[in-house]
């Protein structure tokens, strides 16, 4: 392997580990305030009980969170120095305006954790869990900004092979933004949802009966309802997009070779029997032109089979979250009968590990279908690599060891913090468990 196969590798590693904490530190502090809301509104300890439980570990995973996001911002300029040279130019403005993010969330969050039970009008508190919640997905909003303009670069204009003209609004509001980061940002409301139902339904498989962990069940397992389907047609747009704007990432994706009229969908491999589903899929109409790879130089075809692979696995998990959820929300609400309960719990179990996995293959779709770019037509991956790539493969080994010990001693933490309950919110006027 070469320097920068081991760059590649390393960061890739990092933006794996670091997507966990990313998912999770958008989408629960949409919960915690959910939560409290609830709460509030319907004078229900459990829902308190929630947002105070679920505020201490989003404590623990925002500083991590926060951790691993110095190392992105850190590899970013040791492995890709070229690449930062160009962004830093054009791209810039996003990375300024998310540090203003970040300072709203961290001094509210400081706010919400030490003001419980200091309000005689409890909604003045939850107001505290609102500017965590909006700045958690502007942070999330910006980052992904920076991902759309490696994919449809704008911004500027490209003058004898220098950067002239330069805009860093319309770079920061590329044609790729609304689409990506409408996905994305849906995308981490559905893993969190999965990983918080799996939680709970695993709690309820090994015999919580409690109203809590019901509720708290219910709770997530709804939001996954809304925001897998909200992501399943985000992820539609975003196919119909990268056909009329990255159409060699979009041939790569659905493994088509040849450029053609009526084309047909290709699932893992095999043709779907119905002429013209792609074409209807892509352009709307089914006897659309689809641009195959033929269309382009083979030295810049990303590698089909691992895209094809991924993408695939991104639309079968996908529609599997969505059954999963709707068909336990029909369980929980409508039969009831221990035998479908059991076994709709156990696949929520299931789907908690891989509403994470299909975070992770959509990235996998993303980075390594716009290969061998990493500014779309405009610089490659070799190109914004660093020169002194010696070091990186004792680096990556490095990280390796040091990313094993910081998820171990995460579980760890988590762990001896939930080994005590938290302390019981202050009981509302008229509130109840029921």
């Amino acid at each position: 392997m070469t320097p920068l196969d081991y760059g590649r590798l390393l960061f890739a590693l990092t933006l794996a580990v670091h997507s966990l904490f990313l998912i999770v530190g958008i989408g629960l502090a949409f919960f915690i305030s959910l939560a409290e809301f609830l709460g509030i509104h319907r004078k229900n300890e459990d829902y308190l009980r929630m947002a105070r439980s679920w505020s201490r570990g989003f404590v623990v995973l925002f500083a991590i969170g926060a951790g691993t996001g110095v190392s992105v911002a850190v590899e970013l300029y040791l492995l890709w120095p070229n690449f930062m040279s160009v962004a830093s130019e054009v791209i810039i403005l996003p990375f300024f305006i998310e540090v203003f993010a970040f300072f709203v969330e961290t001094i509210f969050l400081g706010i919400y954790m030490y003001t419980w039970d200091r309000f005689e009008n409890p909604w003045r508190h939850w107001i505290a869990s609102v500017p965590i919640a909006i700045a958690s997905a502007v942070s999330g909003f910006l980052i992904t900004t920076v991902n759309a303009f490696m994919n449809a670069p704008a911004g500027f204009t490209l003058t004898g092979g220098q950067l002239t003209q330069l805009d860093p609004v319309a770079a920061m509001l590329n044609p790729g933004v609304p689409i990506e980061t409408a996905h994305v940002l849906t995308a981490c409301y559905v893993g969190t949802a999965f990983m918080l139902a799996a939680l709970y339904a695993w709690k309820r498989l090994h015999g919580d009966r409690s109203g809590y962990a019901s509720r708290a069940f219910r709770l997530a397992i709804s939001v996954g309802v809304v925001a897998s389907i909200l992501a399943a047609i985000g992820g539609s747009l975003s196919a119909s997009f990268l056909a009329a704007n990255q159409p060699e990432k979009f041939a790569a994706m659905e493994a088509l070779y040849t450029t053609q009229a009526r084309a047909s969908e290709v699932y893992f491999g095999i043709t779907i029997p119905i002429p013209g589903l792609l074409s209807l899929l892509a352009t709307g109409s089914l006897d659309g032109v689809v641009t195959g790879l033929d269309a382009f130089p083979r030295s810049t075809w990303p590698d089909v089979g691992i895209v094809h692979t991924a993408f695939n696995l991104v639309v079968t998990i996908g529609i599997g979250l969505i059954l999963i959820s709707v068909g336990t929300v029909i369980v929980e609400r409508f039969l009831r009968r221990e035998r479908f309960r059991r076994v709709a719990l156990w696949a929520v179990v299931v789907a908690g590990p891989l509403a994470y996995l299909n975070f992770l293959l959509g990235w996998i779709v993303t980075e390594v279908g716009r290969q061998p770019w990493i500014i779309q037509d405009l610089m490659t991956v070799r190109e914004g690599f660093t020169a002194a790539g010696d070091a990186v493969p004792a680096l990556f080994a490095a990280f390796v060891v040091f990313y094993a010990v910081l998820l171990a001693l995460t579980v760890f933490v988590l762990r001896r913090l939930y080994a005590t309950p938290p302390r019981e919110p202050r009981v509302l006027p008229g509130a109840s468990h029921g």
